[in-house]
């Protein structure tokens, strides 16, 4: 007699069905899609770090892992701790890895990728591309390959998946999506060659071919090969971009073949990389209509990925046809456990992905290994090990209801230990629910609400609306201190440092965290002397833009504009800026204040402005003060964001 099937199972037929994939079969349709974050070892060979991640993945119950876009010749190679693929040496690394996969029950795969026009000269060698048409990211221009060239790139393709094979993967995925070298071959845009390779769609598709082709050959048939595409490139500033058309009518081709065992959909390109990675503002599964086009002409398996987050989501996406795989690149950084949770019946204990970009993405466009603020252990398994119980039980109290504080008392209770949380006001959430409080940072509350469920099953007792004073901390065997930070001038000092004092004439003026938390009144003509950038200066506009009582908004910046580096690293500055040029707000950039008086205020170049109904500061966090030598976590350590708070606090709880 058959187990039972498991509840999400039954809830979810299509997502848990197998499926064939060339030689091989996926348990189900989970796979987390090839992504970086730059965890292979500063040679490129595979170690510790990314197989722990890897492996973490595949036991969580995904059909099949992906690991990264790996440079399949020197001349694609562009950073440090890159997968050197093109090297004899990535094997025993790899085939250690697919082991771990293998013994997880879960297939194994990897990109075969080369940058094309992306890949700077800076790195060694001059970028290489069908055409002379310089990166939009780099700037540079490339080489025009020529066919003996073509061939050598082929080659690289051909002993790259020879490596994987031999290393034990079950699949390699070819890269033709975006303007990557392949993708650039792909599109009339960006091909202009007149030679066997470029103009006719044939002739397009060529090196495509003959690369999987080969690939085949070489490789017996005892691996899956497929294909990474893009639905368009979504070049806005181009009326004869690479479309849906094109890139149907390409993979239709190749699939006519028999060449293809899937085709991996995903949109846009280096002149729109938000399509690529797109942030929380965007529609959710955005892409599943697109997919439904391949799904729709093509005979083979179609995956589609971007911002898919529910089982409910993945489940219609694959019951309706639009797609038959799902990819999960970031939700299964968030939680690797996400495929099992969802067959267990555990839905609510899925630790939620925001698509924030703030520490996957923007860790790794930093040069840092990526992470995740939700999830510090993503991509330090290999450093953190499992969660073990304590030798001995304590009675641990956490002192604030913040990020820092969750995790601390989330970890602490799940090595055994009995902790309560005090939280002075009476929610949970600390800044993090002042900016899922935001327009647009919705999806932040998401967090939160996992936090408090996971507290209340570890059985943690949480005492909201309750102040500790320092001086007379609870009784208990260890305290933590995450009472987080306060505005303050900081910021200021940043430029100016002699202003001890901050601005003359600002004292007693509304911060805006005040002002977003309803502390402080808004109304009328409003100013924003804004030192802080990034997110809780632009939070803040939104608030203030959404609210009846307030007039037009005026910023004075001392940046280009209020973003600041920061919505740069998650791919959020160019929809930040255009939603503010529609609305009430105007920024006075490279600008700052010397002083404030009567509603007015002085700038430094001399010029002043005003009078203004209401003056708002956002200058900065200062850290509040715990008792020396105690044990503490995020914001009352040093101002810094989400990540370095949970990465404190499940640090420090690890070790109690």
């Amino acid at each position: 007699m058959s187990a039972p099937k498991k509840p999400g199972v039954t809830r979810y037929p299509k997502l848990f069905s197998p499926l064939q994939l060339g030689p091989k079969t996926l348990k189900n349709r989970i796979i987390q899609p090839g992504h970086s974050l730059r965890l292979g070892e500063p040679d490129g060979t595979v170690g510790d770090r990314l197989r722990a991640y890897i492996t973490a993945r595949a036991q969580g119950g995904a059909a099949l892992v992906c690991m990264e876009s790996a440079p399949v010749h020197r001349n694609s190679h562009n950073y440090e701790h890159q997968l050197v693929i093109y090297d004899d040496r990535i094997v025993p690394g790899l085939a250690a890895t697919a082991d771990a996969v293998h013994r997880a029950d879960a297939l194994l795969s990897l990109i075969l990728w080369h940058g094309g026009h992306n890949v700077s000269h800076l790195d060694g060698q001059a970028a290489v591309a069908p055409s002379p048409i310089p990166s939009p990211s780099t700037g540079e221009t490339p080489v025009a390959l020529t066919v003996k060239g073509i061939r050598e790139i082929v080659q690289a393709h051909v002993d790259a998946a020879v490596r994987c094979w031999k290393a034990g993967l079950d699949a390699v995925e070819v890269q033709t999506a975006t303007d990557y070298l392949y993708g650039a071959f792909l599109s009339p845009t960006l091909n202009w060659r007149t030679d066997a390779y470029g103009g006719s769609l044939e002739n397009r598709v060529r090196i495509v071919a003959e690369t999987l082709e080969a690939i085949r050959d070489a490789t017996k048939g005892e691996i899956a090969v497929g294909l990474r595409t893009s639905a368009t490139h979504a070049i806005t500033t181009d009326p004869n971009d690479y479309g849906l058309t094109d890139s149907l009518a390409a993979m239709q081709w190749l699939d006519g073949r028999g060449l293809t065992d899937w085709v991996s959909v995903i949109n846009g390109s280096h002149w729109s990389f938000p399509e690529l990675i797109a942030p929380m503002s965007r529609p959710r599964a955005e892409h599943a209509d697109l997919a439904r086009a391949f799904t729709d002409v093509l005979t083979v398996p179609v995956i589609v990925s971007g911002r898919i987050r529910t089982a409910a989501e993945a489940e219609h996406i694959v019951a309706s046809g639009a797609a038959d795989i799902v990819g999960m690149a970031r939700t299964l950084i968030a939680d690797p456990d996400w495929p099992n949770k969802v067959a267990a019946g555990d839905e609510s204990r899925i630790r939620p992905c925001l698509s924030c970009n703030q520490g996957c993405l923007a860790f790794a466009v930093q040069h840092l290994a990526g992470t995740c603020i939700v999830n510090p252990a993503a991509g330090r398994e290999s450093d953190l090990g499992p969660i073990d119980p304590a030798p001995t039980p304590k009675r641990i109290a956490v002192i604030g209801g913040g990020p820092a504080g969750m995790e601390a008392a989330r970890v602490a209770a799940l090595r055994g230990h009995r902790v309560t949380l005090y939280e002075a006001v009476d929610h949970l959430g600390g800044a993090m629910r002042l900016a899922a409080d935001s327009p647009y940072r919705g999806e932040m509350a998401a967090a939160l609400d996992w936090w408090a469920g996971e507290l209340a099953v570890l059985g943690v007792t949480v005492k909201t609306g309750s102040t500790v004073d320092p001086t007379v901390p609870p009784h208990a065997d260890a305290v933590i201190w995450a009472i987080g930070a306060v505005p303050a001038m900081t910021k200021v000092w940043q430029r100016r440092p002699h202003l001890r004092d901050g601005i003359p004439g600002t004292a007693g003026l509304p911060m805006g965290r005040d002002v977003m938390t309803g502390a402080a009144p808004a109304s009328g003509s409003v100013l924003v002397i804004d030192e802080e950038g990034g997110w809780p200066t632009v939070s803040l506009l939104d608030h203030l833009v959404e609210d009846p009582a307030v007039g037009a908004v005026t910023v004075v910046t001392p940046g280009e504009d209020v973003c600041g580096v920061a919505l740069d690293h998650t791919l959020e500055r160019a929809e930040v800026l255009a939603r503010f040029r529609n609305s009430t707000v105007r920024v006075l950039r490279d600008s700052m204040v010397a002083g404030v008086e009567n509603g007015s205020v002085d700038l430094t170049d001399g010029s002043r402005l005003g009078p203004y109904a209401t003056i708002i500061l956002a200058t900065g966090t200062a850290s509040r003060g715990y008792p020396a030598d105690a044990l503490a976590a995020g914001d009352c350590i040093a101002p810094r964001g989400i990540w370095a708070a949970t990465n404190d606090a499940h640090r420090l709880a690890r070790t109690l």
